[in-house]
């Protein structure tokens, strides 16, 4: 047994993939886009044609009727995008740190390969959540329309009807945009500095003064609440991935066709050999060699997404004034 060459086969990468921490940010969690395993590069959207919104009106008694047809149904294409990154387990590392006998080594091996692969996995996660977000933000003009139009909510002083501003402002766009299409409620994604200026809300402040949650917001935690039918939480990301400054992004939550994230197939004769459909992660592994035998191991990992928004008029952006 190579004791090395064992642990870098494509099924122990796997193995170790599925023991890595998944780490999603909170537009994964919320799972706003749907997963779609592609068999191709190009990603294909059926849109469904609006059909049975219109009303009768009356006819005489024994005159024709009047005539419904189906609207022809079309699908949308999108070309798939590729992301990798890549990573060495070197001999060397082993050999300065390695303990006695075969187990100590295996060991080392193992977590030497486990911690690459977890770095390379974390990488991918947070690229797909920038993905996410950059669709949010700005899902351009496509074949399924543009983006709301950004909304300016009044919340700076104590005689704003809050509960007002929000309905007009918030829900009637979104439900406007949905055209009868249900929903399970909505979800703004704040930016820091627009959650500092909500939470300071004379209404917002005397709704939950007497509730646990009073605390919460004073500290600024994450956590989400309720007001005005509309659920508030600050968006926790990084200096790459982050709401717009001083603003929020309004979401729906479950809406049919709201969003996709497509991932197509690896571009190796492996995957496209065997038929398979795409998966979000791709790991590998190549021997580094020299005239004096391996140096050790790269490991890389692909993923070939495409998100969609589907539903772009009935996501905006939104400021406090």
């Amino acid at each position: 047994m190579d004791i090395y060459r064992d642990y870098f086969t494509r099924e122990e990468l796997v193995r170790t993939l599925a023991q890595a921490e998944f780490q999603p940010g909170m537009l994964g969690a919320d799972k706003i886009f749907e997963v779609v395993p592609l068999g191709a590069t190009t990603f294909g959207i059926e849109v469904t044609a609006k059909d049975g919104k219109k009303t009768l009106t009356a006819i005489a008694r024994g005159a024709p009727r009047q005539q419904t047809k189906l609207d022809p149904d079309a699908v949308k294409t999108f070309v798939t995008q590729t992301f990798g990154d890549e990573g060495t387990v070197y001999a060397d590392e082993v050999l300065n740190a390695r303990g006695r006998g075969t187990v100590a080594v295996k060991a080392l091996i193992e977590d030497r390969r486990a911690r690459l692969v977890t770095k390379l996995r974390g990488v991918m996660d947070t690229t797909h959540e920038l993905l996410r977000m950059n669709a949010i933000l700005s899902p351009g003009t496509t074949e399924f329309g543009a983006q709301g139009t950004e909304q300016t909510i009044l919340l700076g002083t104590d005689t704003t009807k809050t509960r007002q501003e929000i309905f007009n402002k918030i829900t009637k766009p979104v439900e406007t945009a949905l055209d009868g299409i249900s929903y399970k409620g909505i979800r703004v994604y704040c930016s820091d500095g627009f959650w500092a200026e909500l939470i300071e809300n004379k209404q917002i402040k005397d709704t939950y003064n007497n509730w646990q949650a009073a605390a919460d917001l004073r500290n600024g935690l994450v956590k989400p609440f309720t007001f005005g039918d509309v659920e508030w939480v600050r968006y926790r990301g990084s200096s790459a991935i982050a709401v717009t400054a001083s603003k929020a992004v309004v979401v729906p939550q479950g809406v049919d066709g709201f969003g996709f994230m497509g991932f197509a197939p690896n571009d190796t004769v492996e995957s496209v050999g065997q038929g398979g459909l795409g998966e979000p992660y791709f790991l590998g592994a190549k021997e580094l060699t020299d005239s004096q035998g391996t140096k050790g191991w790269e490991i890389s990992i692909q993923s070939h997404p495409k998100v969609v928004v589907g539903r772009p008029a009935a996501t905006f952006l939104v400021k406090l004034t």
